[in-house]
């Protein structure tokens, strides 16, 4: 015996009713109780970007091998699952000065925003958009974080500087366009 679906719906359309208010609700409770944790996203337990995390990993571990006894502070603050904002800072015993031949601790603190972007075009073309009031620099990559992470080093690597001498830097290695700032000042 066949049925036509007008039939079939035609005499479900309570059940069928029932079931799509149903899903409704469920998609409403879902959508009610889903919570932003800055480590993981609750509703569907997807995690931040692997890649982005694996460099931030090999980046601190290589900032505390540089300064396993003067890092004053490291923070990183996920803005979103592709976008972190590192503050560290290290202090720096200065050269006694001639004059007063007293030494001084000098503060650096950095302070920058890491985005992957899924692709070196794709950064590129951020870096490119950038206000013009940054130049170039001839740094070239020799080893670091990013090799520690991936393994080998970025295919793409470009550093700027503010050209107005503010600290303010731009460096992109591959997907990652890291800008920031970094200060210096005298602790004493």
């Amino acid at each position: 015996m066949a049925v036509s679906l007008a039939e079939f719906f035609g005499t479900r359309k309570g059940a069928i009713t029932a079931i799509v208010i149903a899903v409704i609700v469920i998609l409403a409770i879902v959508a009610a109780t889903w919570t932003y944790d800055p480590q993981v996203y609750v509703g569907f337990g997807v995690r931040h970007d692997p890649s982005l995390d694996s460099y931030m990993n090999a980046l601190h571990s290589t900032v505390v091998g540089l300064h396993p006894s003067n890092l004053t502070a490291w923070s990183v603050t996920w803005l979103n699952d592709t976008a972190v904002r590192v503050d560290w800072a290290f202090t720096y015993l200065a050269p006694a000065n001639e004059t007063s031949n007293q030494s001084s601790t000098i503060l650096y603190k950095e302070s920058f925003v890491m985005t992957d972007f899924y692709g070196t075009n794709l950064a590129s073309a951020y870096v490119g958009s950038i206000d013009s009031t940054y130049a170039l620099t001839n740094i070239t990559y020799t080893s670091g974080a990013y090799q520690l992470a991936f393994g080998y080093p970025p295919s793409t690597f470009a550093a700027y500087r503010d050209t107005a001498g503010q600290g303010n830097f731009i460096w992109q290695f591959d997907q990652f366009v890291q800008v920031g700032s970094l200060t210096r000042s005298s602790c004493g």
